[in-house]
């Protein structure tokens, strides 16, 4: 019994050994191709298929500039990225990673402003009509945000904000991009680990118009959230996958 024990962990080991091998080879061998893109000298990238004979050959084929066509008219599309999730669930952990990446612009609960202009409208028995008001105002918000247009925020923002500045915005501290430039010039470039409320306190009123700029600049938006009625979630808030 003992030696058919010891002799499935070996096997357990084993396996778990040359999967790791497997899968290191793999990222390296992947990391360490470089990738082929058409050649410079053709000014007009639709014409990379069509190379004729007088083209130097410069042993690219027409697939691989076929690939170059797919990904170049795709290059800048934004990430969406939208952290659902319920309350105590390490959502503010999981969007803390996101908001450390330089190229990513980060939102930290902004259906909050949506929760707190609406819900005192809506009837106290919360009837499925009203989830359905909420559900169609938190996507249009998020479609809205992943387009960086934060001018839309600005209608459930109270006060609403003058001239599109507010110092109202929910968590905004918790937000690097809207502690760094173009928005917020208190801190120096090189420093990456900036207090929330100390970004709230030198960065002074938000300017909705540096943060949409700011917006425009990164790759990426990444947006978390648990304010979205429960049982439902937003369709096609994202604009796509």
């Amino acid at each position: 019994m003992n030696s058919a024990m010891q002799c499935s962990w070996k096997a357990v080991i084993l396996l778990a050994l040359a999967s790791i091998a497997i899968q290191y080879t793999a990222i390296r061998t992947f990391t360490a191709k470089p990738f082929q893109m058409c050649p410079e000298t053709i000014s007009n990238p639709l014409n990379c298929g069509m190379l004729g004979q007088d083209a130097v050959d410069l042993s690219f084929d027409k697939r691989i500039c076929d690939d170059f066509l797919y990904f170049s008219s795709n290059v800048s599309r934004k990430t969406h990225v939208l952290i659902l999730a319920t309350t105590r669930s390490g959502s503010s952990f999981v969007g803390q990673l996101f908001n450390q990446h330089q190229d990513v612009f980060y939102l930290f609960e902004p259906l909050y402003h949506v929760q707190t202009t609406l819900l005192p409208r809506l009837s106290h028995s919360r009837t499925a009509g009203d989830t359905r008001v909420m559900l169609g105002a938190s996507r249009d918000l998020l479609r809205s945000l992943y387009d960086c247009d934060l001018y839309f925020l600005e209608s459930y923002i109270k006060p609403q904000p003058a001239n599109h500045s507010t110092d109202k915005l929910f968590r905004r501290g918790a937000s690097k991009a809207l502690c760094s430039l173009p928005v917020c010039d208190a801190f120096s470039p090189g420093e990456s680990n900036i207090d929330e409320g100390e970004c709230v306190r030198r960065c002074g009123g938000l300017n909705m118009t540096l943060a949409s700029e700011a917006c425009r600049e990164r790759r990426h938006v990444a947006i978390k959230t648990v304010r979205i009625p429960e049982g439902e979630r937003p369709q096609g808030s994202g604009g796509g996958p």
